[in-house]
């Protein structure tokens, strides 16, 4: 299984969307069983979309941050 971005510390998945491939439902359900399967393994996933990363990458940044300070351990 690819991850979009790993970290192996945290056991926090970044996964960023394009909205051409991920604006399909069918796409939705295989994203949605697939986090519910690393959830099951103690991997958070989150999700950006590629608008925000492009537009708003200063606070897709500090979420980020914020997340993986809170699954430190």
């Amino acid at each position: 299984m690819y991850l979009d971005m790993f970290a192996e510390r945290e056991r926090v998945n970044i996964e960023l969307d394009g909205a051409t491939t991920h604006g399909d439902p069918r796409q939705r359900e295989i994203d949605l069983r697939r986090d519910a399967l690393l959830a099951g393994i103690g991997i958070l996933v989150v999700r950006f979309a590629h608008r925000r990363l492009v537009h708003e990458a200063d606070q897709v940044r500090q979420e980020t941050l914020a997340i993986l300070a809170t699954r430190r351990t």
